[in-house]
């Protein structure tokens, strides 16, 4: 793991981590092709989130609890604007 200054300005993934998901050209529709893709990703970091369970409050967890809040409110806008949840 990369140490960085404490002072250091944010990375852009951790200021804008959903505009990451979008491609290129940042076609919602195109975003809505990963929904599958997506919903399966999130069901994969929340299992490996309760397999941990409580004990581990490290990094990792971390990391796999801010994922999952992502993926979940990725998958809750898609639903929102009409795109069909798996």
């Amino acid at each position: 793991m990369i140490k960085r200054p404490l002072y250091s300005p944010p990375e852009p993934f951790s200021l804008q981590p959903l505009l990451s998901f979008l491609p290129v050209k940042g076609s919602v529709v195109e975003l809505r092709k990963t929904t599958s893709a997506l919903y399966a990703r999130y069901e994969k970091v929340a299992a490996l989130r309760k397999g941990l369970g409580d004990a581990s409050s490290g990094e990792s967890s971390r990391r796999l609890a801010l994922e999952e809040q992502m993926l979940k409110q990725i998958l809750d806008w898609l639903a929102s604007s009409g795109a069909p949840v798996p």
